[in-house]
């Protein structure tokens, strides 16, 4: 096989990349030629990423909320979605978080309600069990 390129082809830091593969617990040596395809690979996606960002933008400069939005439309970046998620106000956690919250209380009730009635099915099973015997 050739060897790899020069580092001055690359932007990202070859000691970062490979330290990043290292700490796989399945990776025990990181060889030059296989250091080198993931870091310019890694180049690649991010700018990939970027330019389709930009593209997305209304402006002229790229924000968090340009690549959050490709990210979230793109199912081939599904594996990015909850490490960039769409940027949200607090207000509309705060309102996220209540429904979540009353969600949880209807069902809570709805699941005890369901446990009363299965409990008192099982004592006039056992009752009209026991008036037989």
């Amino acid at each position: 096989m050739s060897t790899p390129k020069a580092e001055k082809d690359l932007h990202l830091p070859l000691s970062r990349v490979k330290t990043i593969m290292k700490s796989s617990p399945d990776v025990e040596a990181v060889g030059a030629e296989p250091l080198y395809v993931v870091t310019k690979v890694t180049e690649l996606f991010v700018t990939d990423l970027a330019k389709r960002a930009f593209e997305n933008s209304k402006t002229t400069f790229l924000e968090y909320k340009h690549i959050a939005e490709v990210v979230q439309e793109d199912d081939t970046l599904d594996f990015l979605r909850e490490i960039m998620p769409r940027k949200i106000t607090v207000r509309q956690f705060k309102e996220m978080m209540a429904k979540k919250a009353a969600r949880n209380v209807g069902s809570d009730e709805s699941e005890h309600e369901t446990t009363e009635e299965e409990d008192e099915e099982t004592s006039e099973e056992s009752s009209s069990n026991n008036e037989q015997d």
